[in-house]
């Protein structure tokens, strides 16, 4: 998402571009753009591991990508046994309780990963989510109460939202911008053959074992993820230790160590605990976090709760997240010294996908939070069925994802394929609004969102860090991660507040022959749903179907506004520089003629004035 604004040149100037067909534009007020700490980095990674063609380079390709692979089969595998963790204590609405949270964890927690992976070194921040990752995940297995699972759920995203965040930097920092969506799109890769491993590995636990046997499928991640993420810890130690004996700033030291190379400063506990506290705004991110957690979690709360919203609890939440969500406004306009978002990062661009993204994740968390619980109820599939159709969506945005990176790399553009994404997308919503049960119809819904949504994701991802200068990478990445999980949460809690609303009124409609009690059982188990007699699951769905027409009808109705949103932005040219304000590549050297990068047609429209025609210049506003 872009900083600034490409501004007019002259055809003399125009040999010089590295965005669009010209220059980033200069803002009315100067602004401070910081060391660039992000090109330091890359000239390091070059120095210490030897260049592009270095062998250890290449190992760290490696085994990044042998963390890819494991942790898509964990989230392949443990995304579908959430609804049968949180059946078993008979809290199956809880999901949306417990999406919520970890949207907002998520959220709030890549700016801080982000931070102490800067202010520590890329290997701890590793570290660090792999611990939390490892006791989520203990204590989801051992889990006595819905409340652990919750609990569970919670760590594990700290530690996976370090995971995403680390690798995302680190291939970004690696990646020129016409290889830059196919680069961010290829960690996901390993999704497409572990949908269909997942599949067999769910089968297994889900419906060929016991009752409990979910447990144990959170169980074998505990053991597989550090034993995967030993390669790429041990390169990046091992270069950090090199480069403390040669004495140069690597990739993988600590931005203390970058920041005062040759200071006479004594390193401590507290100047680290000081850099990273002020560095990484601490009190905004908790201002921030509990704002949101106090404003979205009533929605899933208040159904149990005594008097429903009228409850003091839910208006006190509400009232406060309020008053807290003003004031980290007003802390980080007029108090914070290292804003989350600082004025400099703020260009149309950057906007714009960030809106696009939050757009992205409130419509598709409206549709998809109960969407896979209604399908388990509506169809008669196998468990790996069931599962082999949630994964479309998951299998087709990462084809589609890495389809979108290549045609990027050929036509050094994103704009006119982000909007086809989001018309593609829409189709597919409507479609979700439509189906009601027909198999066909409900493949072509998932697989229009996955083509739609992987175009719409590479193609804000591209601009948003084509838009800024390199030492503002890794914060974008982050911003653009907390605002769009913040979007996502918004999407789970109103989900969760529409389906624990409406659904007991709608079972109680359409089963009036039932008792309070075995509505709640019904209620609270998706599995209890789906063994009832023929005549009673029929009602079921009726009710069901009414619930999620109040999900999928909003949802539809959100997708059709970043199409305006996009008329905004403007559509940088994907060349071989590491983004599109600075003729610079990824080792940090200039690139002194980046028009050579165009086409011959491009670099005759940029070289010449050519009369266009009516058509052309109204063709000629998707790529302002």
């Amino acid at each position: 998402m872009e900083r600034n604004q490409p501004k007019e040149h002259d055809d003399a100037k125009s040999h010089t571009d590295s965005s669009i067909e010209k220059q980033p534009e200069v803002p009315a007020e100067p602004t401070t753009i910081p060391e660039s700490v992000g090109v330091a980095r890359i000239e390091a990674l070059y120095k210490v591991f030897g260049g592009s063609k270095g062998k250890p380079l290449w190992l760290l390709y490696i085994s990044i990508a042998l963390l890819a692979y494991v942790y898509s089969l964990d989230s392949n595998t443990t995304s579908s046994f959430l609804p049968f963790a949180t059946s078993a204590f008979g809290a199956h609405a809880t999901i949306g309780t417990i999406d919520t949270a970890c949207d907002i964890i998520g959220a709030v927690g890549k700016p801080f990963i982000a931070k102490f992976a800067d202010v520590t070194s890329r290997p701890r921040a590793y570290v660090f989510s792999v611990i939390w990752y490892i006791i989520g995940y203990i204590v989801i297995a051992s889990s006595q109460s819905v409340g652990a699972v919750c609990a569970g759920m919670v760590l594990y995203t700290v530690g996976k939202t370090g995971l995403d965040l680390v690798t995302d930097i680190i291939v970004a920092d690696l990646s020129p911008l016409k290889w830059r969506g196919f680069a961010t799109a290829l960690p996901s890769s390993p999704y497409i053959v572990n949908a269909f491993v997942a599949a067999e590995i769910t089968e297994g636990f889900l419906g060929r074992g016991g009752p409990n046997q979910w447990r144990w499928g959170y169980g074998i991640f505990i053991i597989m993820l550090p034993v995967v993420m030993a390669p790429a810890l041990a390169v990046l130690f091992w270069a950090e230790l090199k480069a403390a004996r040669e004495g140069t700033v690597s990739i993988a030291s600590s931005a203390w160590d970058r920041r005062h190379e040759g200071s006479d400063e004594k390193i401590t506990w507290y100047t680290i605990a000081r850099d990273f506290c002020i560095h990484v705004d601490v009190f905004g991110l908790t201002l921030l976090g509990t704002a949101w957690a106090l404003i979205f979690l009533p929605f899933t709360l208040y159904a149990d709760a005594k008097g429903g919203w009228n409850n003091p609890s839910m208006i006190a939440m509400v009232t406060v997240g309020g008053v807290l969500l003003i004031a980290f406004t007003v802390y980080e306009i007029k108090f914070a010294s290292h804003p989350l978002m600082p004025k400099r990062v703020l260009n149309r661009t950057f906007v714009g996908a960030v809106l696009i993204d939050v757009l992205y994740m409130l419509s598709g968390n409206m549709r998809s939070t109960y969407y896979s619980s209604w399908v388990y109820v509506i169809k008669d599939w196998t468990i790996r069925e069931w599962t082999y159709f949630n994964k479309i969506v998951t299998v087709g945005l990462c084809v589609f994802g890495i389809v979108a990176g290549l045609i990027q790399r050929y036509t050094h553009r994103y704009k006119a394929l982000h909007y086809f994404g989001n018309c593609i997308r829409i189709v597919g919503m409507g479609l979700t609004f439509y189906a009601r049960g027909e198999n066909a119809t409900l493949v072509w819904t998932q697989l229009l969102i996955a083509i739609g949504g992987a175009f719409s994701v590479v193609g804000s991802r591209v601009s948003s860090q084509a838009s800024v200068p390199h030492a503002d990478l890794a914060q974008v990445i982050a911003l653009v991660s907390l605002w769009t999980s913040l979007g996502g949460s918004v999407g789970t809690a109103i989900a969760a507040a529409v389906w624990t609303g409406k659904m007991p009124q709608y079972l109680r409609k359409h089963l009036p022959n039932k008792t309070d009690a075995e509505l709640k059982t019904i209620f609270g188990s998706i599995k209890t749903a789906r063994a009832l007699p023929a005549a009673d699951r029929t009602n079921v769905i009726y009710a069901y179907n009414d619930t999620v027409y109040l999900l999928y009808l909003p949802a539809l109705i959100l997708s059709f506004l970043p199409l305006a949103i996009l008329l905004f932005m403007r559509n940088f040219y994907l060349g071989d520089t590491q983004n599109a304000v600075q003729n610079v590549g990824i080792d940090g050297t200039s690139v002194e003629d980046a028009t050579a990068q165009n086409s011959e047609s491009e670099k005759r429209d940029v070289e010449q004035e050519v009369p266009l025609s009516r058509a052309a210049k109204i063709a000629r506003i998707f790529r302002l």
